[in-house]
Parts: C-alpha cells; structure tokens; sequence
C-alpha cells in the first residue's frame, strides 16, 4: 500500500493510525470502489497538477516515443536495453489520474536521510512509507490499478511525468514495471 506523509508524521504510532483510519479506507475507494462507480468516465487525464492537459499530452507522447523508437531498460537499477517496442506508439492514455504532491522541505527530509543538507528548496521529492520502519524519498511513484495514478512531486511536473507515463505505457503492454 502506498503511503504519503506530510510534516508531523515522523511519530510511528501517528503513521499507524493514519495508516489504518485514513490510508487504507482511501486506497480501497482509489483501486476498487472508484472504477466501478466512474465507469462512464471517459477521460485521457483526470489532472489535479498546475500543469495544462496540453502539457500532459506533449509529455505522453515523449514517453511513446521513448519506448516506441528507441532501447528502454525495465529497471531504475540496471541497464539491460530492450528493443523498441512499436506497440507503445498507438497507446491512448485513458483515466490516467495525475496527482501534484507538494515537495517535502530539505530540513524535513534531512531527518531521513543526511544527504539531502546539500539540496536547497523546493527539494523537489516527497517521502513515501517504505513499510513501517521508515521512509523513502521519491520524486514521482505510479500506481498501477485499472485507473492509474501518478503521484509527481509539485516543483518537478512536468518532467518526472515522463519516467511514470512510460511505466503505464509498458504495464500496459505487459511488462513488469515493479522494479522501476
């Protein structure tokens, strides 16, 4: 489950609670309750960022590109190439939800993870739940339910959007995204 903290979540008992009252009953309404009762919905993106559907839609077209044309990898680790795959360049986007996280400021994020002294706001990245023993700071995550959603940090959209289309792009071609 994926799970977003704004200052004042550093306590565990706090983000237990949030967790449990405000998280999942969220993460149950976006990835079952949602689709079934939007079904009529018939939108390319559903945008709750400053970004225009305009922007969305050069952006979207950069990723097909991306993976259409040219070597991709299927890990944010590794760098095994895979050929273009010519398929990603007749995907539509459909109900892609696009969501501005505001960034996390560098003295809250220095409370996870030291490096980040070095950095200056906007940090560009917030920090998502890692399980219950701490967090992990990202500038972007994809959700990938039968409505995705992208979760972007607010300072770096539409730039990180690029990284999370392709994701959507390839699960829906059938890869496994999971490790990128």
């Amino acid at each position: 489950m994926l799970l977003f903290y704004t200052k004042g979540y550093h306590n565990s008992f706090v983000r237990l609670l949030h967790s449990f009252f405000v998280q999942m009953p969220l993460t149950v309404w976006f990835q079952f309750l949602s689709p079934a009762l939007l079904f009529w919905k018939n939108d390319r993106f559903v945008n709750y960022t400053a970004a225009s559907n305009q922007v969305l839609e050069d952006t979207w077209k950069k990723a097909q590109q991306d993976i259409g044309a040219s070597m991709f990898t299927l890990s944010a680790y590794g760098n095994v190439p895979h050929p273009p795959d010519p398929r990603a360049l007749t995907l539509e986007p459909k109900n892609i939800t696009v969501v501005a996280v505001p960034d996390w400021e560098i003295s809250d994020l220095v409370k996870i993870d030291p490096a980040w002294a070095i950095d200056k706001d906007p940090s560009g990245a917030f920090a998502m739940s890692d399980g219950l023993s701490g967090y992990e700071t990202v500038a972007g995550v994809t959700e990938e339910w039968i409505r995705p959603r992208i979760y972007g940090a607010a300072s770096t959209i539409p730039g990180v959007l690029e990284w999370e289309f392709q994701n959507v792009i390839l699960k829906k071609l059938g890869y496994d995204v999971e490790n990128r």
